[in-house]
């Protein structure tokens, strides 16, 4: 039983380790040092792991559960953007409505042979008065939504977009010189007060496919293949520095605006990410505020992942958010309502 102990204490050691990397990610700019991403992106299974050390000690070795409440108290804050627990919702039907949703193109509606017009209908059943959407350079998208909102803010050949049942002043766009990710932004009149709305679609990992077929040997336990690994790794690295410096850009435009900001979009990173504090050192996200779970927003083959986000100036306040379990797209769509 001693040496079970011991190699137990060993692995939860190992694992307090890498939760404390996963911890300091958020802070260490990926153009930089970017091995730092990935304890973060892999946070959720660590918090896990880490609960999981501590059921095993309460159960044979009380005296020991001391390293990993200290380490998950540490983490308080991380846990927090990770796990939300919220049941106070104020009055649903009052309040600003504001959808985002990466819509995959259509690709998602095709695969699934959802017949046309359900997409639209859905949409308009959501009744948002703001809809951010991403990936919305497909033709049947357009087709289904054009009718639906008066005022749209759509770069040309840009697959990002606005909605707006209220009146846009003024726009323009975060340039990331990419077609695939981009953020657009418009100044929107709100009865008497105008806010600066931002749609934006951070770069992708592109590692989906590599991911399943990693995941695919594991499960035929298969000798893992070091060259898809070296991809995956290749490619990680190369688009979470990509990502670093978009949010900069971003950030930096945010910080300009003369109004209070909505700002939202597929972040393509968790909430332990460099990408995600960048932006909620400004703004606060309706998730922390008002989510219920760990409101994982992708559907694709990597796990636990919430990578869809609203944020809000402080002068807003969040009555309430909802992640959307239909399913239309590889992502789900978030909503959140606004006292504004």
């Amino acid at each position: 039983m001693k040496l079970i102990k011991g190699i137990i204490l060993l692995l939860n050691f190992f694992v307090i380790a890498l939760t404390a990397l996963a911890y300091i990610s958020p802070h260490i700019d990926p153009m930089k040092i970017w091995v730092f991403s990935f304890f973060g992106l892999v946070f959720p299974l660590l918090l896990f792991l880490n609960i999981a050390f501590l059921i095993i000690w309460f159960i044979i070795d009380k005296k020991k559960m001391f390293w990993s409440i200290i380490i998950l108290l540490i983490g308080y804050n991380s846990i927090k953007k990770t796990i939300s627990i919220h049941f106070d919702d104020k009055d649903a039907n009052m309040g600003l409505t504001v959808l985002s949703f990466n819509m995959n193109q259509g690709a998602y509606l095709y695969k699934k042979k959802i017949k046309k017009g359900l997409f639209g209908d859905y949409v308009k059943s959501q009744n948002a008065d703001i809809i951010l959407g991403q990936e919305i350079n497909s033709k049947r998208i357009r087709n289904e939504m054009d009718s639906l909102y008066r005022y749209v803010k759509i770069e040309k050949n840009i697959g990002t977009g606005i909605f707006s049942k209220y009146s846009i002043v003024n726009s323009g766009q975060v340039d990331f010189q990419l077609n695939t990710n981009s953020c657009v932004w418009a100044d929107i009149v709100i009865r008497k007060d105008t806010f600066r709305v931002y749609s934006v679609h951070f770069m992708s990992n592109q590692i989906s496919k590599q991911a399943t077929d990693l995941a695919t040997d594991f499960g035929n336990e298969e000798d893992v293949d070091t060259k898809k690994v070296r991809e995956v790794l290749s490619r990680y690295k190369k688009y979470v520095q990509v990502r670093a410096r978009q949010v900069k850009k971003v950030k930096k435009h945010v910080e300009k605006s003369p109004y209070p900001v909505i700002l939202g979009g597929d972040f393509n990173d968790p909430s332990i990410s460099f990408t995600y504090q960048q932006i909620s050192e400004l703004l606060k996200d309706a998730f922390v505020e008002k989510g219920l779970g760990m409101g994982v927003s992708y559907g694709g083959p990597i796990p636990f992942l919430r990578i869809d986000n609203i944020f809000v100036s402080d002068k807003i306040d969040v009555m309430s958010f909802k992640k959307l379990d239909d399913k239309f797209s590889d992502h789900f769509a978030v909503k959140a309502k606004l006292d504004i």
